[in-house]
């Protein structure tokens, strides 16, 4: 019978459970028919597998109240102690630069369409072009999960803006997520036990990556009076958001800052964001934040193989783009985290979804990266503090040798 210790809980299996059954029957009488097909051996088999169907399900309700092993509803449970909820499918994110007049206003809210699969893409915040009539923003598309938007696919403005006349993204999306899994979710849930943080840069992190439709999130903070190697100005923080809704980030931020250390609302890193808000308690709050720098990823990977098929490439590069977004979910020991923001980008990480597609039957000669498609000849990018490496099925080369 399951039994729980002070080394954990432990069960008996059904093999075990039929092993024992039948012996004792033949204890009682060593001629006793009990094979499998027989009448009373059906009997054991019934008891045994109701007996081991009860020790599951003990050590499953053992377990349910561990965090490193929880699953499903008991795993949202134990995150609900720490006000942490499971996400929602999120939205991709990208920049588009907007063409035509000096100095006209792109409202928020303005929307793109996908050149190719007439995907909506809406900016996060209104912008006003330079003097040369050129502006960048950030955008989200508005159907959740994985859209994907190529280099150069956004180039349709949906909603007219007088004095726009052009639109185009310059890398490729961000993508959104699915429903977060357990995995993701367990590894979140323990990022957020910092929510009521004994400093202020785990309160501010632990609260934004909880932002409904946030996908990660970056804190720099110079401690130093002069600007730092990053250009951050001193005695400030610099937030960086990839993903969620303008307005609940800076009330997030205007919720969990503490007075006296500067947000560089008047720095010149790109892709910045600032927006009134109000404190809890009402109190008027300019919130700045910054959207990562997106950096379009090339792939090129030449797998060794005697049995692959044209039919397994489009599977090999999905299992790729989701192992940047996610890490590798299957087993334990490895990375449960996509490439984050500021990261450097090393193709030996890429070895392990594609190894474990490929499995035993075939090997990964090579994969190489890069930032154009042709030159895609690099094992390791080194991307600046603010830039966020984004990878796509259409950037993805798979060759087989």
């Amino acid at each position: 019978m399951a039994e729980i210790t002070k080394h954990g809980a432990a069960g008996t299996t059904l093999s075990e459970y039929l092993d024992t059954m039948r012996q004792k029957y033949l204890d009682i009488d060593s001629g006793w028919y009990i094979d499998p097909e027989s009448p009373d051996g059906l009997a054991i088999a019934a008891w045994c597998e109701t007996l081991a169907n009860l020790d599951e399900g003990v050590i499953g309700a053992y377990h349910a109240s561990d965090p490193n092993a929880a699953v499903g509803r008991g795993l949202e449970n134990i995150a609900a102690f720490a006000g942490v909820r499971r996400r929602a499918a999120s939205f991709s994110t990208t920049t588009v630069q907007f063409g035509g007049d000096g100095l006209i206003e792109v409202p928020a809210g303005t929307l793109i369409r996908h050149r190719i699969d007439d995907t909506l893409w809406m900016t996060d915040n209104a912008v006003v072009t330079s003097s040369a009539g050129v502006v960048t923003v950030s955008v989200t598309c508005i159907a959740p999960g994985a859209q994907s938007a190529n280099i150069g696919t956004l180039t349709r403005v949906a909603t007219p803006v007088p004095g726009i006349r052009t639109v185009t993204n310059l890398e490729a999306a961000s993508l959104g997520l699915d429903e977060e899994k357990d995995n993701a979710f367990r590894v979140r849930r323990n990022e957020s036990v910092a929510l009521p943080g004994n400093n202020q840069i785990d309160n501010i992190y632990a609260a934004l990556v909880n932002v409904d439709g946030v996908k990660q999130a970056k804190i720099f903070e110079n401690v130093e009076s002069e600007p730092d190697e990053h250009g951050i100005y001193g005695h400030s923080m610099a937030l960086f958001v990839d993903g969620g809704i303008t307005e609940n980030i800076a009330s997030t931020i205007a919720a969990h800052k503490n007075p006296g250390c500067g947000l560089n609302r008047y720095n010149t890193i790109p892709n910045k964001v600032t927006l009134n808000t109000f404190t809890p308690r009402g109190q008027p709050f300019t919130a700045t934040f910054f959207r990562p720098d997106y950096v379009s990823i090339f792939v090129r990977v030449e797998i060794s193989t005697s049995t692959l098929t044209d039919d397994d490439k489009p599977k090999i590069k999905e299992a790729i783009v989701d192992y940047t977004l996610l890490g590798f979910d299957e087993t334990a020991g490895f990375a449960k985290l996509g490439f984050r923001i500021g990261e450097r980008l090393a193709a030996g990480r890429l070895y392990t979804p594609v190894n474990y597609f490929v499995a035993g039957h075939d090997y990964v000669s090579n994969i190489l990266i890069g930032t154009e498609a042709g030159s895609v000849d690099k094992g390791v990018i080194a991307v600046a503090f603010n830039q966020l490496g984004v990878f796509d099925v259409g950037n993805i080369e798979v060759i087989y040798v």
